[in-house]
Protein backbone atom coordinates (compact mmCIF):
# COMPACT_ATOMS: atom_id res chain seq x y z
CA UNK A 1 0.00 0.00 0.00
CA UNK A 2 1.36 3.44 -0.83
CA UNK A 3 1.32 6.53 1.34
CA UNK A 4 -1.27 9.12 0.40
CA UNK A 5 -1.67 12.79 0.90
CA UNK A 6 -4.14 13.81 3.59
CA UNK A 7 -5.62 16.46 1.35
CA UNK A 8 -7.65 15.66 -1.77
CA UNK A 9 -8.97 18.29 -4.08
CA UNK A 10 -8.40 21.12 -1.61
CA UNK A 11 -10.32 19.44 1.22
CA UNK A 12 -9.12 17.52 4.23
CA UNK A 13 -10.70 14.26 5.45
CA UNK A 14 -13.69 12.66 3.80
CA UNK A 15 -13.45 9.82 1.35
CA UNK A 16 -10.97 9.53 -1.48
CA UNK A 17 -12.06 8.78 -5.00
CA UNK A 18 -10.13 5.48 -5.11
CA UNK A 19 -10.93 2.29 -3.14
CA UNK A 20 -8.30 2.73 -0.41
CA UNK A 21 -10.84 4.06 2.07
CA UNK A 22 -11.25 7.18 4.09
CA UNK A 23 -8.57 9.83 3.85
CA UNK A 24 -7.00 10.29 7.31
CA UNK A 25 -6.95 13.89 8.47
CA UNK A 26 -3.62 13.69 10.32
CA UNK A 27 -0.35 11.86 9.86
CA UNK A 28 -0.97 9.98 13.11
CA UNK A 29 -4.37 8.79 11.87
CA UNK A 30 -2.85 7.73 8.57
CA UNK A 31 -0.16 5.74 10.38
CA UNK A 32 -2.74 4.11 12.66
CA UNK A 33 -4.91 3.21 9.66
CA UNK A 34 -1.94 1.61 7.88
CA UNK A 35 -0.98 -0.32 11.03
CA UNK A 36 -4.56 -1.55 11.38
CA UNK A 37 -4.59 -2.80 7.79
CA UNK A 38 -1.21 -4.48 8.36
CA UNK A 39 -2.50 -6.15 11.54
CA UNK A 40 -5.56 -7.48 9.73
CA UNK A 41 -3.37 -8.83 6.93
CA UNK A 42 -0.95 -10.42 9.41
CA UNK A 43 -3.83 -12.09 11.27
CA UNK A 44 -5.08 -13.42 7.92
CA UNK A 45 -8.39 -11.57 8.07
CA UNK A 46 -8.65 -10.67 4.37
CA UNK A 47 -12.33 -9.73 4.37
CA UNK A 48 -11.91 -7.46 7.37
CA UNK A 49 -8.93 -5.77 5.70
CA UNK A 50 -10.89 -5.39 2.46
CA UNK A 51 -14.04 -4.08 4.17
CA UNK A 52 -12.25 -1.78 6.64
CA UNK A 53 -12.64 1.40 4.55
CA UNK A 54 -16.38 0.82 4.02
CA UNK A 55 -16.97 0.01 7.70
CA UNK A 56 -15.03 3.10 8.81
CA UNK A 57 -17.02 5.27 6.41
CA UNK A 58 -20.29 3.78 7.64
CA UNK A 59 -19.22 4.21 11.27
CA UNK A 60 -18.46 7.86 10.66
CA UNK A 61 -21.70 8.45 8.69
CA UNK A 62 -23.92 6.57 11.15
CA UNK A 63 -22.13 7.74 14.28
CA UNK A 64 -21.35 4.18 15.37
CA UNK A 65 -19.34 3.51 18.50
CA UNK A 66 -15.96 1.84 18.19
CA UNK A 67 -17.47 -1.38 19.56
CA UNK A 68 -20.31 -1.35 17.03
CA UNK A 69 -17.90 -0.70 14.15
CA UNK A 70 -15.63 -3.54 15.28
CA UNK A 71 -18.60 -5.87 15.61
CA UNK A 72 -19.72 -5.00 12.09
CA UNK A 73 -16.21 -5.52 10.69
CA UNK A 74 -15.74 -8.86 12.45
CA UNK A 75 -19.23 -10.05 11.51
CA UNK A 76 -18.25 -9.58 7.86
CA UNK A 77 -15.09 -11.62 8.44
CA UNK A 78 -16.99 -14.40 10.25
CA UNK A 79 -19.54 -14.65 7.43
CA UNK A 80 -16.79 -14.81 4.80
CA UNK A 81 -14.90 -17.44 6.83
CA UNK A 82 -18.03 -19.59 7.17
CA UNK A 83 -18.61 -19.31 3.43
CA UNK A 84 -15.00 -20.31 2.66
CA UNK A 85 -15.22 -23.28 5.03
CA UNK A 86 -18.47 -24.45 3.46
CA UNK A 87 -16.95 -24.19 0.01
CA UNK A 88 -13.96 -26.23 1.16
CA UNK A 89 -16.16 -28.89 2.75
CA UNK A 90 -18.24 -29.21 -0.40
CA UNK A 91 -15.11 -29.49 -2.51
CA UNK A 92 -13.59 -32.08 -0.14
CA UNK A 93 -16.81 -34.12 -0.14
CA UNK A 94 -16.50 -34.57 -3.92
CA UNK A 95 -20.24 -34.38 -4.35
CA UNK A 96 -21.38 -34.86 -7.94
CA UNK A 97 -23.04 -31.42 -8.01
CA UNK A 98 -24.38 -28.83 -5.53
CA UNK A 99 -27.96 -30.02 -5.96
CA UNK A 100 -30.84 -28.94 -3.74
CA UNK A 101 -34.21 -30.55 -3.15
CA UNK A 102 -35.85 -27.55 -4.83
CA UNK A 103 -34.21 -28.67 -8.09
CA UNK A 104 -35.54 -32.24 -7.86
CA UNK A 105 -37.66 -32.99 -10.93
CA UNK A 106 -40.80 -34.68 -9.64
CA UNK A 107 -42.25 -34.75 -13.16
CA UNK A 108 -39.43 -37.00 -14.37
CA UNK A 109 -40.36 -39.57 -11.73
CA UNK A 110 -43.99 -39.24 -10.62
CA UNK A 111 -43.51 -42.17 -8.21
CA UNK A 112 -41.46 -39.92 -5.90
CA UNK A 113 -43.32 -39.24 -2.69
CA UNK A 114 -43.15 -35.47 -2.05
CA UNK A 115 -44.10 -35.91 1.62
CA UNK A 116 -41.25 -38.37 2.11
CA UNK A 117 -38.78 -36.05 0.36
CA UNK A 118 -39.96 -33.11 2.51
CA UNK A 119 -39.52 -35.29 5.61
CA UNK A 120 -35.98 -36.02 4.44
CA UNK A 121 -35.42 -32.28 4.01
CA UNK A 122 -36.46 -31.66 7.64
CA UNK A 123 -33.34 -33.60 8.70
CA UNK A 124 -35.40 -35.21 11.45
CA UNK A 125 -33.38 -38.39 10.97
CA UNK A 126 -30.32 -36.57 12.38
CA UNK A 127 -32.11 -35.59 15.60
CA UNK A 128 -33.33 -39.17 15.98
CA UNK A 129 -29.89 -40.60 15.15
CA UNK A 130 -31.49 -42.93 12.63
CA UNK A 131 -30.29 -44.13 9.26
CA UNK A 132 -31.71 -43.33 5.85
CA UNK A 133 -31.44 -45.89 3.08
CA UNK A 134 -32.24 -44.82 -0.47
CA UNK A 135 -33.07 -47.76 -2.71
CA UNK A 136 -34.19 -47.71 -6.32
CA UNK A 137 -33.19 -48.22 -9.92
CA UNK A 138 -30.70 -45.93 -11.65
CA UNK A 139 -31.85 -42.43 -12.57
CA UNK A 140 -34.66 -41.93 -10.06
CA UNK A 141 -32.94 -39.26 -7.91
CA UNK A 142 -31.24 -41.17 -5.09
CA UNK A 143 -27.93 -39.33 -5.45
CA UNK A 144 -29.76 -36.04 -5.91
CA UNK A 145 -31.65 -36.54 -2.62
CA UNK A 146 -28.54 -37.65 -0.77
CA UNK A 147 -26.48 -34.71 -2.03
CA UNK A 148 -29.24 -32.22 -1.27
CA UNK A 149 -29.59 -33.62 2.26
CA UNK A 150 -25.86 -33.27 2.85
CA UNK A 151 -25.92 -29.67 1.62
CA UNK A 152 -28.84 -28.95 4.00
CA UNK A 153 -26.84 -30.14 7.00
CA UNK A 154 -24.23 -27.47 6.45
Amino acid sequence: MTARSTTTGGRTGGTSSDDDGPVPSTAAQAAAYQRLRAHLAYLKLPTAAEQLPAVLDAARAEGLSVTAALERLLALEVTATEDRRMTGRLRFASLPAPWTLDELDYDANPALDRALINDLASLRFLEQASNVLLIGPPGVGKTHCETASWVLTE
